[in-house]
């Protein structure tokens, strides 16, 4: 194994951590549309692996980003935060979203508004990466088809929500 190998390795780490990402991410998409954000926080074991999922989430990308930063370093590159401030700062909204969440056991107006908008830009995080790696003459499709089916996951969110817009949450003051 030659040094390249390696440095190859770490780009593959990434590319895998990062698509490991990408099923956890849907898996929850999947889960809060098929039972519903307000139905997740009434009952304690869903409620439970939600915020499990979303805490694997935020260890996944954790790895993941050790994986980016060594492959940058490999070919010396420069991890710049100002180039990168969104990914950067939806970064720091994933590796918080856990505690938020194991800290308010009852879902608010502000928690419920707060997990739908992460879900949603962590969810076109993954997809303007995965565009990034479109590439026309792709005949694996994989990039394509992810993307596809992440808008369908939110589209099913959209409508779960929409459809139990009905059922009660707290606000604010009554917690």
């Amino acid at each position: 194994m030659t040094i390249e190998d390696v440095d190859l390795i770490f780009g593959e780490c990434a590319r895998n951590s990062g698509r490991t990402a990408a099923a956890i991410n849907l898996t929850i998409l999947l889960m809060v549309g098929h039972v519903g954000l307000k139905s997740i926080y009434k009952e304690e074991s869903k409620k439970n692996l939600f915020r499990t999922l979303i805490t694997l989430f935020a260890i996944n990308h954790l790895i993941h980003f050790y994986f980016i930063t060594q492959n940058f370093k490999s070919y010396e590159l420069e991890l710049n935060i100002t180039d990168q401030l969104q990914g950067f700062i939806t970064f720091l909204f994933i590796l918080i979203a856990p505690v938020v969440l194991w800290s308010f056991p009852r879902l608010s107006k502000l928690l419920y508004t707060g997990i739908l908008i992460h879900l949603f830009n962590v969810t076109y995080f993954i997809a303007k990466s995965f565009y990034g790696r479109y590439k026309p003459v792709d005949p694996a499709y994989l990039h394509r088809i992810g993307i596809l089916v992440m808008i369908a996951a939110l589209v099913y969110v959209l409508y779960r929500e929409y459809k139990d817009r009905s059922i009660r949450i707290l606000s604010v003051s009554e917690l």
